[in-house]
């Protein structure tokens, strides 16, 4: 059945909460915020963990929320930019990494078909 023109197809609006419903909305918010550091802590250390499948996820997450998600998509084209690169690197492993560069750069090549 089509509303007329001008007519709310919820005339009532959102139900109200009881008072219990915004103790517990509140409550939830609470221990949301005093969990917020540590959750960002559990974030960087999978970021920093180069043989976490969610890396990748971790490292978009924490770009995205300190630059936007879409400031790439931004750039109105007027201005030349040269791109922004973010390597992350996890305190005092630097010598760690050349090793495992060496390794990656070494191993044999697995995508290629054998005749």
């Amino acid at each position: 059945m089509p509303y007329a023109k001008g007519q709310s197809g919820n005339p009532k609006g959102r139900p109200k909460q009881t008072a219990e419903q915004k103790s517990q909305k509140e409550q939830f918010k609470r221990l949301l915020k005093s969990s917020t550091v540590e959750a960002l802590q559990s974030i960087i250390q999978i970021a920093n963990d180069r043989y976490n499948k969610d890396r990748f996820n971790a490292c978009k997450y924490i770009i995205d929320k300190a630059y936007g998600a879409n400031t790439a998509f931004l750039l109105d084209g007027t201005e030349e930019t040269t791109p922004i690169v973010i390597e992350v690197v996890p305190y005092g492993k630097h010598s760690e990494d050349e090793e495992w560069e060496q390794e990656w750069n070494n191993a044999p090549d697995d995508d290629l078909e054998e005749d």
